[in-house]
């Protein structure tokens, strides 16, 4: 699910030529960066994806509401149900460069559009409200958001250096500077727990996010960290 949501940053920069700073609902595009992406598979081959499924298959999944107990099922075939009341849903592109949601409850037919992004965290996703609803924050069930004065995450914070000669400034109001011989990057990161007990960390930048999983040894001066999907781990040294 994590990695699901890298297709939504991933479909705005091939789709979108940039992001309205005022959201609003424009004329859907849907069907021409559809078309667009068809004509692409004559050169690229049949694995080539329609950027409205790819974003489909990106919100797929089983959401939390921010601040509420609403709990938002959305599937891969364009069902879904929001507190067990079905509905269906489309992915799609406007002309005021949104990544568009649209809800349609089955019961009542009512309407809901929203413009989606990735939200601060890297892990959940903001759905902000083109039709004068509610705006809202979807966040992953299946993940627990850890304070940072929590043990499991405490351990976390101060300065690290990888193996490149890398530096990452963790602090404990939620921000992080990297440090490297290119200069410094701001950033924001977050930690969660999966429902095995495992950690992990996302850090966002200006144009994308890097995650791990992360294991610390007692004193808290080492970290192993492996990304997911794959098996070689780093290792970072506190100073």
């Amino acid at each position: 699910m994590r990695k699901k949501l890298v297709l939504i940053a991933a479909a705005a920069v091939l789709c979108l030529s940039g992001c309205s700073e005022e959201k609003r609902a424009g004329k859907s595009t849907t069907e021409k960066v559809d078309e667009f992406a068809n004509d692409a598979k004559d050169s690229l081959g049949d694995n080539v994806s329609l950027p409205s499924e790819s974003v489909t298959k990106a919100v797929s999944d089983t959401w939390i509401v921010s601040g509420t107990d609403e709990i938002y099922v959305l599937n891969e075939d364009g069902t879904g149900t929001k507190d067990g009341s079905p509905f269906t849903f489309e992915c799609g592109f406007d002309d005021e460069n949104n990544i568009t949601l649209r809800i349609i409850m089955d019961d009542t037919e009512e309407e809901a559009l929203y413009a989606l992004s990735t939200d601060i965290t890297g892990y959940g996703i903001d759905l902000t409200s083109l039709d004068g609803g509610e705006d809202l924050r979807f966040l992953p069930e299946d993940l627990e958001f850890l304070d940072l004065d929590d043990g499991r995450a405490a351990g976390l914070l101060g300065e690290w250096a990888d193996a490149s000669g890398n530096r990452y400034l963790f602090d404990d109001d939620g921000k992080v500077t990297i440090k490297s011989a290119g200069g410094d990057t701001e950033g924001t990161f977050s930690v969660v727990a999966d429902e095995k007990g495992k950690l992990f960390f996302r850090i966002v930048v200006e144009g994308g996010s890097l995650e791990y999983e992360y294991t610390l040894n007692e004193d808290a001066t080492k970290m192993d960290l492996v990304s997911p999907g794959t098996d070689v781990v780093h290792s970072w040294t506190k100073d």
